[in-house]
């Protein structure tokens, strides 16, 4: 019988409140500087460094909000790439092609 009592009793009493922390980034800030980032071309990796935010925090928030691409394509045989040399975004114009036209000038 006190089993019962007891049990009875918690599952009448109301949950206590969540304790929820304030959001460590401020996205209502952020998001235009991040979208104008993107905008210029600057890769993922690039934008989080220039904000000085991790890179896999603004990852999250760009899949959180479906935000794919900046950088729009004219042709469907352009591929979207990374720079391997200075990590900035570019379309190529080929799917081998892995250096961004600055840095394949500076190395030709």
């Amino acid at each position: 019988m006190k089993n019962m009592h007891n049990i009875t009793s918690t599952a009448s009493a109301p949950a206590p409140p969540r304790r929820t922390r304030p959001p460590r980034v401020d996205w209502a800030s952020l998001a235009p500087r991040v979208a104008s980032l993107r905008a210029q071309g600057c890769s993922t990796r690039e934008t989080a460094r220039r904000l000085n935010m991790n890179i896999k925090t603004l990852e999250a928030h760009l899949r959180r909000h479906r935000i794919r691409h900046a950088i729009p394509m004219d042709r469907p045989d352009q591929v979207r790439r990374t720079c391997l040399n200075c990590d900035t975004a570019f379309v190529a114009d080929g799917r081998f092609l892995r250096l961004c036209p600055e840095c394949r000038a500076m190395f030709s």
